[in-house]
């Protein structure tokens, strides 16, 4: 009981932190999904740091976006793209994709309707961009096999394997034949990801937020869904990306 007292005081104490950041912008952080945890001590070290949130998270989280993507998404965007972004977080990834995504759809789907409202506040407007609050088990698109593009990062990171399977299964089934999903997680097949693993789990207060998967479990649930894996890319914070395409 006293775990659970002193967690939300913590909360709380971040809450009061991030909407002072996010009141500005009109919205404010009334509930607190155990997934958002992390988002919501970023913002609230990032006022103290005195730096924009998204340039925090890429300096402290080592999160080189703009890199990332024009490795592993841009090559694959055309005139007309119809892309989706799930679980956006604070937009790191996202305003580098709503900066470069005019001539299309881009989609951004977040369960957390705080995320969406700071989102739209924070993003400059684009046409192009539609919110959604949905927490991808069942995406907001009624429509099969019209999407070309999926990616999300730093989500599946922290799923479980049913989550996992899920958000395959919803992917492959709005994603045209041959359309793209990219996204990372963590792999304790390799060295790098069993290092996070190590590294978390020896902090005075360890992170139980992550989960570890291993190379040849991801392959088969990919294969399982309707994709075959057409690249994997480490990054500096231990995790890998696949890039997988629809059969």
């Amino acid at each position: 009981m006293a775990t659970n007292s002193m967690t939300e005081k913590a909360i709380g104490t971040l809450k009061r932190g991030v909407n002072a950041v996010l009141s500005p912008l009109g919205v404010q952080v009334t509930r607190v999904y155990p997934n958002t945890v992390c988002t919501l001590a970023w913002l609230e070290e990032a006022r103290q740091a005195g730096m924009e949130i998204n340039d925090y998270i890429e300096k402290d989280q080592s999160k080189p976006a703009l890199s990332e993507l024009e490795q592993l998404v841009f090559p694959h965007l055309f005139p007309g793209v119809a892309f989706c972004e799930l679980g956006p977080g604070t937009g790191c990834y996202t305003r580098r994709l709503n900066a470069r995504i005019k001539d299309g759809e881009f989609h951004i789907v977040d369960v957390d309707s705080a995320t969406i409202e700071f989102l739209k506040s924070y993003l400059t407007p684009n046409p192009a961009t539609h919110f959604h609050v949905n927490s991808g088990r069942e995406l907001p698109f009624s429509k099969n096999n019209w999407l070309d593009i999926g990616f999300c990062t730093s989500m599946f990171t922290g799923v479980n394997l049913t989550y996992f399977y899920r958000y395959m299964q919803e992917f492959s089934r709005v994603l045209k034949p041959d359309g793209h999903f990219v996204f990372d997680y963590f792999d304790v097949a390799t060295e790098a990801g069993w290092r996070v693993l190590k590294r978390n789990m020896a902090r005075s207060t360890p992170i139980y937020a992550y989960n570890y998967h291993r190379t040849e479990t991801v392959d088969r649930i990919l294969d399982e869904t309707g994709y075959e894996i057409i690249g994997r890319q480490p990054t500096v914070r231990g995790s890998v990306f696949v890039t997988a395409r629809k059969r």
